[in-house]
């Protein structure tokens, strides 16, 4: 059985009025007016706690001159990627195939584009098995797969790294940034380095068929690094400034509007 909220006097099924038999009270709205207050002070600090984040926000990413170079700058690695599907020369590496039967000469360029389209047209996990099963090129070609990890590796790296802008505001966050930075180009220069030793295994074992080069391109875009790393530095040695936005509570609206009221008045 109920008892009612104010007295505590226990409720009979016959008891159906909103109206406390003993008390009084009206059961419904008994109370209400601190639950609404309760409601109201949750609400205020839950909505306190969003403009915070949305203050830390608005600095980390657009707050100021270095808070924008940054984020721009964080998307220009990427750009390196595929600079070489439009300047050949600045290719993360190059494949020239020559006399090969039923297919001829070709150059392929190595950039982000190419790797996308060789998965997406030729990536077939039991040939793949296969030719890394195989005594003559297995080691070669399982190489060549350990580059392409470290370079997928690289890119989600700069992908972290970017979103990491947009909630970087201490000093300790932009450490942080510095950390992934470093880890991208590492990593990418790592490709570089492995698939550098593919090539010259695959360049031993078809040396008139197959000719595997590291393209300046790996260096070029992992240099393209620093700058978010100098910019991420000066953070570190100024942090940036967040400017809270200062809301009223609801307490001070209270002591307020009796004052309001009264200048009407007069």
């Amino acid at each position: 059985m109920a008892n009612c909220p104010k007295c505590n006097a226990k409720l009979k099924l016959t008891d159906w009025r909103p109206e406390c038999p003993k008390c009084g009270v009206n059961m419904v709205y008994y109370g209400m007016e601190e639950r609404l207050l309760a409601d109201a002070e949750k609400a205020e600090a839950e909505h306190a706690k969003f403009q915070k984040g949305l203050d830390r926000f608005k600095a980390s990413s657009i707050g100021g001159g270095r808070q924008i170079a940054r984020l721009v700058l964080s998307i220009i690695p990427a750009i390196g990627l595929v600079l070489g599907f439009l300047l050949p020369a600045l290719s993360l590496a190059t494949i020239n195939l020559s006399n090969i039967p039923y297919y001829g000469d070709n150059v392929i360029n190595v950039n982000m584009v190419t790797v996308v389209e060789f998965f997406m047209n030729y990536f077939d996990v039991n040939g793949l098995l296969g030719v890394i099963g195989s005594d003559v090129v297995g080691t070669s070609f399982i190489l060549f797969a350990v580059s392409i990890v470290l370079l997928a590796l690289s890119i989600v790296l700069g992908i972290v790294n970017f979103g990491r802008n947009f909630c970087s505001s201490k000093a300790s966050s932009c450490k942080k940034n510095i950390i992934v930075s470093v880890l991208s180009m590492v990593l990418i220069i790592a490709a570089g380095i492995v698939f550098d030793v593919f090539g010259s295994n695959i360049n031993a074992i078809f040396p008139t068929f197959i000719e595997a080069n590291l393209g300046i391109g790996v260096f070029v875009t992992a240099a393209l690094h620093i700058p978010v790393i100098v910019v991420n530095a000066t953070m570190v040695k100024n942090p940036i400034v967040v400017k809270y936005t200062e809301l009223p509570t609801y307490g001070e609206a209270e002591e307020e509007a009796p004052a309001e009221e009264a200048v009407a008045a007069e």
